[in-house]
């Protein structure tokens, strides 16, 4: 006769404690690690400067528009009302690009 292993959740480790405890009970640290708020402040504050620039290069020779895009597709990678405004933007930008080039 066989006898096989009692099934483990895959959470578990072999010394029945849930895996990413170590071994004094505390429990590992969520993904993103603890830096999650320094990187968050550190987007948003990169973000609103380059936003800025880019309203500054409205009036003053520049990009401003390709700037601005850039600052809200920075904001994007940590703030989900941004990533919307991204893809809107870039949605918008691909049918004025595909009117333009039919034109041709």
């Amino acid at each position: 006769m066989t006898t096989t292993a009692p099934h483990r959740p895959a959470t578990e480790t072999g010394a029945g404690t849930p895996a990413g405890t170590a071994a004094t009970g505390v429990p590992a640290p969520a993904p993103g690690g603890r830096f999650r708020p320094v990187r968050k402040i550190a987007v948003a504050v990169a973000g609103t400067v380059v936003i800025a620039a880019g309203i500054v290069m409205l009036v003053i020779p520049g990009p401003g528009v390709v700037v601005i895009l850039a600052g809200i597709g920075l904001l994007g990678t940590e703030f989900p009302a941004a990533k919307r405004v991204s893809e809107r933007c870039y949605g918008y930008i691909r049918t004025a690009w595909a009117k333009i080039r039919r034109k041709d």
